[in-house]
């Protein structure tokens, strides 16, 4: 074997991963390019969503917290209306990576397949690597959902994630499917560039959520929502520190814990850029799309308002993402179908490995058996050390033979 542990992925989790792995003197390969989606498919000028308390790659070592980043780079950090900025973010996690996981391999791994004793990667140019066991890390690159209604329409409709710059649709009508940050981050910046934006949603008002107050809380306030990683609240708090616990639940009721957990919602920052500025066409639902004349047709049900319709140049779907096992293209048959699930997501043990020995999953793809903190940054800080942990034991022990065939 070329390595003990191959780690995929190359975000938040990955980079976290394999920096406690490294640091424990694990034997370890990384593929994958650092931050690539936050650095290319999340629009330019953003400000995070999350807390910077709740936005730290997870190290093991002191002095890598987010907030150490900016405190050492003159960035302002910390105050109660104060988000960090996407480009502070990627240049906080390029540094992170060339200290803790200094030897990452940039390629691409296109397939994944047991062999006796471990695993075999195949790159994308080629070249085939072998590790003991692996660590798939993928972020949401794979999991971006497109409603059904768009199938067709080729180049005249994109998912939010396509699109770190928006300027290609400056002066064209463009509608925005969504009601989330991603959405109405994209309305904004196509707002910026002269767009005529169209922004949909099946809810009844585009939800923002309130400007701090300048004031400390009260511990009344503080009792009935405190704080945490996933935002305040005292489900929100369950979801951060019982993770252990929302493994032993029924499976329909993870699956719709993580599908209903909080809502689309954008910050403050935006409301005023958008609001008054776009056509937010509310309680909408899709029925169908049609192109002709490179010009795009949505037709539209709107609750209370009848049917509309609404003729643009292209159609963004910010409808998110959903994590699913069979949307991860690198792999092999032999791994899909020895892999026990919940739901679309492989079911894990508190390791974070699967029902294929040797095979470990986290991210967002980890949420079916630990809960809505996996799409959050900050369940870096539960699956990182917990996986390295298990990792160094394991490195002690016989070498597995992976299940499933070759």
């Amino acid at each position: 074997m070329d390595a003990q542990v191959a780690v995929v992925g190359a975000g938040p989790y990955g980079l976290s991963v394999a920096a406690h792995l490294l640091h424990r003197g694990i034997e370890t390969a990384v593929f994958g390019r650092p931050l690539d989606t936050w650095a290319h498919h999340m629009p330019a000028g953003m400000l995070l969503k999350s807390d910077g308390f709740a936005s730290s790659l997870d190290a093991p070592v002191a002095g890598w917290r987010l907030g150490d980043y900016c405190r050492d780079h003159g960035i302002p950090y910390g105050g109660r209306e104060q988000r960090v900025a996407l480009d502070d973010f990627v240049g906080y996690g390029m540094a992170f990576q060339q200290a803790l996981v200094p030897g990452l391999d940039t390629r691409l791994v296109t397939r994944l397949r047991p062999v006796p004793g471990g695993f075999t990667l195949t790159l994308d140019d080629g070249a085939e690597q072998s590790a003991r066991r692996v660590v798939v890390a993928v972020g949401v690159t794979h999991f971006a959902v497109v409603p059904h209604q768009l199938d067709g329409l080729g180049e005249h409709a994109s998912h939010s994630g396509a699109h770190r710059h928006v300027d290609r649709f400056a002066g064209q009508r463009v509608a925005v499917l969504g009601a989330g940050s991603s959405a109405v981050e994209v309305a904004a910046a196509l707002l910026g560039i002269g767009a005529e934006v169209h922004l949909v949603t099946r809810r009844p008002e585009l939800p923002f959520w309130g400007r701090p107050a300048d004031r400390d809380p009260s511990w009344r306030e503080r009792l009935r929502n405190p704080s945490s990683g996933l935002g305040p609240g005292w489900r929100q708090k369950a979801c951060e520190d019982l993770p252990d616990a929302f493994r032993l639940l029924p499976t329909d009721v993870r699956l719709r814990a993580v599908e209903n957990f909080l809502g689309p919602v954008s910050g403050w920052w935006l409301k005023d850029e958008v609001l008054g500025h776009a056509d937010v066409v509310t309680r909408a639902e899709l029925r169908g799309a049609t192109l002709a004349d490179d010009e795009v047709t949505l037709d539209l049900t709107c609750a209370g308002t009848g049917d509309r319709r609404l003729v643009v140049d292209h159609v963004i779907a910010a409808t998110g993402y959903r994590g699913d096992l069979d949307r991860i293209p690198f792999l092999d048959a032999g791994i899909r179908s020895a892999t026990r699930r919940v739901g679309p997501m492989p079911e894990l043990s508190g390791s974070f490995e699967s029902s294929v020995p040797g095979l470990f999953y986290t991210g967002p793809v980890a949420a079916g058996s630990f809960g809505p903190l996996m799409r959050f940054m900050v369940g870096a800080e539960l699956a990182a050390p917990r996986i390295a942990r298990r990792l160094r034991r394991a490195g002690r022990r016989v070498p597995i033979t992976a299940a499933g065939p070759a």
